[in-house]
């Protein structure tokens, strides 16, 4: 059931942050509120299980997606006065970066998840970094560097749907080849 969850959450998180992307006004502060719910909750959810494969990156990885939701917040709260597509929206891409190399290095040393997932989001991770710095100092506009997030977006998707229907590998199981026998659907 966590992975069904958490994959869940990572699908509403990224559709509600290519809507918000291609919105303005209340649809976009809208959708990035639902954004920041789902990324919210998909630390916390996913802890129990990372912890046991290295708690302070998985206390890491929850501290990191909680910055990444307050800036997210920061950027459409009334008070700040500022648009999503200011400086605030696009810090917090920074500690959504920091998170994906926390979660994907501990996917990748407990094989809860076929290595290849991980492996491709921490390549994917670089031209997303390289992406929203570019956009912090005002080198490129958010639409320019909306391909260096795309490799990123769709790993994501594949680890969601690869979640949902498949779990994640039981403690001790080899997952290097899909489909192995031991994948399990809760934690």
């Amino acid at each position: 059931m966590t992975a069904r969850v958490v994959g869940s959450l990572f699908i509403t998180a990224t559709v509600a942050g290519v809507v918000s992307a291609a919105t303005q006004g209340t649809t976009r502060g809208v959708m990035v509120f639902v954004m920041a719910l789902a990324i919210a909750f998909i630390a916390p959810t996913l802890h129990p299980v990372l912890r046991q494969h290295g708690e302070g990156m998985a206390t890491g990885y929850v501290v990191a997606r909680t910055l990444e939701v307050v800036f997210l917040m920061s950027a459409i709260a009334p008070i700040a006065h500022v648009q999503v597509d200011d400086v605030w929206g696009h810090a917090s891409a920074i500690y959504f970066c920091v998170s994906v190399v926390l979660l994907n290095t501990l996917l990748f040393r407990s094989r809860l998840v076929p290595r290849w997932i991980s492996v491709w989001a921490l390549v994917a991770v670089v031209p997303y970094l390289a992406g929203a710095v570019l956009v912090l100092l005002d080198v490129l506009a958010p639409t320019q560097a909306g391909a260096l997030f795309v490799p990123l977006a769709i790993n994501e998707m594949v680890l969601a749907v690869w979640l949902i229907t498949r779990g994640t590998a039981s403690p001790g199981a080899d997952v290097r080849e899909q489909g192995q026998p031991g994948l399990v659907e809760a934690h």
